[in-house]
């Protein structure tokens, strides 16, 4: 067999995979690097370090792969865009909560990748990614459980008999009366409030830590959006009559002194965005009220521009990598000799 027979060429697929898991886990290892230098709980100590090792291998695995294949690595994040002499900005129950949302992040990423992947050596590196990050997760989670500050979603009564549906009003109009929620929306309200949560405490540190006095205001705008998100699901569930969570608020140190830089600070934004975007879609086609579909889509409106805002500061200030692409055959045939 030939070279070709052993490892055909790269699909758009696996390159997007692993060019968006390079990202990510150069950047993801630079900040939990920092919560590392500054972490006092020595309970985190070991999923703090197991952190650091399932990005590095990620970020080492990727590098070979498109090295071998003669693809351009990634610029991503380096040690210039993590300053290890920072003192503490986010708390370390919030590191550890980060932890989680990573793991949790990349566990659903890498499973979703693994359908359109061919080669088998692309396969493995995310079947084994998604295995190392599942493992992370529960990690957090038994150590959240243990220190009693897992954040539960809302509970409710168990079901008394199953049965089908006998009319349309179950579906709700956007005004008025609304039949109550079903486990599955409580589901998604609770991990988009989470999400929103999380984004927010972020933000807040981000926005008075960022050299830029256009990016400290972005920060501080996205840290309000935030706010007022988890306020319209709060509000959901209180009208509902549905017991509230408590939060999942961690406190934020004084501290001017950025451990991160604006770009870092950027892209960790941008990508909180997508993940709130892609949270939004899959919540409005789980949920059968009306009234929530229409919450899901003005709010997904919001972060959108929000977003698009966010790009353009990164494109202006050169901190967007463009990833990979087809070839622009107009551009080509239109090239002056």
């Amino acid at each position: 067999m030939n070279r070709m027979e052993h490892n055909p060429q790269l699909t758009s697929s696996e390159v997007a995979a692993m060019w968006g898991a390079y990202m990510q886990n150069s950047m993801a290892h630079c900040i939990v690097q920092h919560f590392a230098k500054v972490n006092e709980d020595t309970t985190m100590t070991e999923i703090i370090n197991d952190a650091l090792s399932n990005c590095k291998f990620v970020v080492d695995q990727v590098k070979t792969l498109f090295e071998k294949d003669k693809h351009a690595l990634p610029i991503g994040f380096t040690q210039e865009d993590v300053n290890l002499k920072a003192g503490r900005v986010y708390s370390d129950l919030f590191a550890l909560r980060y932890i989680k949302y990573m793991a949790s992040a990349g566990t659903v990423a890498s499973a979703a990748f693994l359908e359109v992947l061919a080669r088998n050596d692309v396969r493995e590196l995310f079947s084994k990614t998604s295995e190392k990050f599942m493992k992370l997760y529960n990690d957090s989670c038994d150590l959240l459980l243990k220190k009693g500050t897992f954040v539960r979603s809302p509970t409710i009564p168990p079901m008394e008999k199953a049965e089908y549906l006998q009319d349309e009003s179950f579906l709700s109009s956007l005004i008025g009366r609304h039949r109550p929620l079903t486990a599955v929306e409580l589901a998604h309200i609770s991990k988009n409030t989470e999400t929103n949560s999380i984004g927010r405490t972020f933000l807040a540190g981000f926005s008075q830590t960022a050299q830029s006095p256009e990016v400290r205001k972005y920060m501080e705008r996205g840290s309000e959006i935030a706010a007022k998100h988890e306020t319209v699901f709060r509000e959901i569930l209180i009208k509902d009559g549905v017991p509230l969570p408590s939060t999942w608020d961690s406190a934020i140190s004084q501290s001017i002194d950025p451990p991160f830089s604006d770009k870092l600070m950027m892209f960790q934004t941008n990508s909180l965005d997508a993940i709130s975007v892609g949270g939004y879609g899959t919540a409005i086609g789980a949920s059968l009220r009306k009234d929530l579909g229409g919450h899901y889509t003005r709010l997904v409106t919001e972060i959108l521009q929000y977003a698009n805002d966010g790009i353009k500061i990164m494109i202006n200030n050169r901190w967007m990598e463009q990833p990979p692409q087809n070839v622009d055959r107009e551009a080509l045939r239109n090239r002056s000799d």
